[in-house]
């Protein structure tokens, strides 16, 4: 299907207010390729101050988590960050606008901080990254109106590239050099993080890019990227493991053939599987963008009219007559909602016996669990799996999903809390603020990297996270959760499984382009 392209004009201008004294009122600046620009209003605002492209600005949200700047950093002689220690902070500085060192890196003024990302609010992505938007808001402009951090105020450029990773790049390209960003926040658009991390941009320019979701693995080898999602790929070893353990011996795959996210996570759950079974999935031949006959490792393209001749394919090469390697028993879905919705409506003649599962952007009330309905409601089930506690279950009443509901709902209150993308992102910005303030007044890139590379985060939202020089897999499991039905609609999600940890952490990263 056609979809927008994301505008690519440019405007500049600069709108500043400034009315009496300690008030901090919110400003809008037009800048370079359509950016948006949050700017969470000052601690008198009662509203957050947030311009957005989908036009959900925030409402009044609560006090931010943890406010109060932790300044006695741990520090070493002058050291730099490669080996974890923190750079010793300059003498004389306090958390305050008048005495936090003023201009301290770049992006960095003595009322403010800049931070960017480019985001997806249209094309294939959309549905699920989108909404993540709304979560970066609502922490950001809760911070704000708690004072900000150090006194500085946290300023949050947006850019949707619609998944594109050549514009992607270009954006966050244009961020750093055209807007003099500090870093990166949460950064919703992998595709566009994948290129910048596999062209050595970040590196060569130091760009801190704080709270990513981990859908491609250079977000887990590139020095200046700390991710609180489970990687893709971890979660399809967990989900091959799983299967494997409940008896699943004849496993098939569809997967987007198109995204960095698809293609990584299928070869991961294509080599788990041959050291589960010792040998591979029928149809793989190390290529991603084919869906041949009798084959069960199937690419699809997103964005087409129909998947009906593909889908009965592949369904046919998993239950038809012209099976000869057992009937499918386990079938994996690697795929955006919008392309699985269109994909599984094509029904299979049988279900698997150990189910069918998703990976965590099927995660999500609105975008899939709503509509799937019957192809969902399988008697032998349908399983999603996240790396962090949605707050369902058991895990609804505790006190950090609580707060993460409730801050998300005073934000906006049409929002998918159980978008795991969305609860990531929450968690992501949590990371940034977190980490800022353990960094205090004397605030640079590099004493922010050695912070995160010598910190373990306790949200509550997903088992403590830490990341060390050359190992930034903090969070390395995932859980699933069945997708339940009542009288053909959905009604809620259970959980099947604890937290399970991958048993082949950074293995079977997939190098390709």
């Amino acid at each position: 299907m056609n979809r927008p392209r994301p505008a690519t004009e440019s405007a500049l201008g600069t709108l500043a207010l400034i009315v009496g004294v300690g008030i901090v009122l919110s400003v809008l600046n037009v800048v370079p390729s359509g950016t948006t620009q949050l700017v969470a209003g000052g601690p008198n605002q009662g509203g957050g101050g947030v311009v957005q492209n989908q036009g959900n600005s925030p409402t009044t949200t609560t006090t931010a988590p943890g406010a109060n700047p932790q300044t006695n950093v741990p520090s070493s002689n002058g050291g730099n960050s490669g080996n974890g220690s923190v750079p010793a902070p300059r003498a004389g500085l306090s958390c305050d606008s008048q005495h936090n060192g003023g201009s301290t890196d770049r992006g960095i003024t003595s009322n403010q901080i800049l931070m960017a990302a480019t985001t997806v609010t249209d094309g294939p992505g959309a549905s699920f990254l989108g909404p993540m938007n709304g979560a970066m808001s609502a922490v950001q402009s809760q911070i704000n109106r708690a004072g900000g951090i150090c006194g500085r105020q946290l300023k949050l450029l947006l850019n949707n590239d619609s998944w594109q990773q050549t514009l992607g790049q270009k954006y966050i390209q244009d961020f750093v050099q055209g807007s003099h960003v500090f870093g990166l926040a949460v950064n919703p658009d992998s595709e566009g993080l994948y290129a910048v991390a596999k062209s050595g941009y970040l590196d060569q320019q130091q760009v801190p890019v704080v709270g990513s979701g981990g859908q491609t693995s250079l977000e887990y080898t590139d020095p200046w990227i700390w991710p609180v999602g489970t990687a893709t790929v971890s979660q399809m070893h967990i989900m091959a493991k799983d299967a494997h353990d409940r008896g699943a011996s004849h496993f098939a795959i569809a997967f987007d053939a198109k995204y960095r996210f698809g293609i990584e996570g299928a070869y991961a759950f294509e080599k788990a599987v041959e050291r589960l079974t010792g040998h591979p999935i029928p149809g793989y031949n190390g290529s991603f963008n084919n869906c041949d006959q009798n084959s069960r490792f199937c690419g699809v393209q997103p964005g087409q009219s129909s998947y009906t001749s593909q889908a009965t394919q592949f369904n046919n090469s998993c239950f038809g007559v012209s099976s000869n390697s057992g009937n499918c028993d386990f079938v994996a879905y690697l795929m955006e909602p919008d392309l699985a919705l269109a994909w599984l409506g094509n029904r299979a003649p049988a279900t698997p016996k150990f189910g069918m599962a998703g990976a965590q952007p099927l995660f999500d009330r609105q975008a899939f669990a709503n509509q799937c309905q019957d192809a969902c409601n399988t008697e032998t089930g349908f399983v999603v799996w996240t790396g962090y506690q949605p707050p369902e279950g058991a895990y609804s009443g505790q006190a950090a999903e609580a707060k993460y509901v409730s801050d998300l709902r005073n934000s906006n209150g049409s929002s998918d809390v159980d978008n795991q993308f969305v609860e990531g992102a929450y968690l992501g910005m949590n990371l940034l603020v977190k980490a800022l303030q353990t960094v205090g007044p004397d605030l640079t890139r590099q004493r922010l990297k050695a912070v995160l590379d010598t910190m373990t985060f306790t949200s509550g939202l997903t088992k403590p996270l830490a990341w060390t020089p050359g190992h930034h897999f903090a969070n390395d499991a995932a859980m699933g959760w069945r997708l339940n039905y009542s009288n053909g609609a959905f009604s809620g999600f259970s959980a099947v499984t604890k937290f399970e940890v991958d048993p082949w952490l950074a293995q079977d990263l997939h190098a390709g382009g």
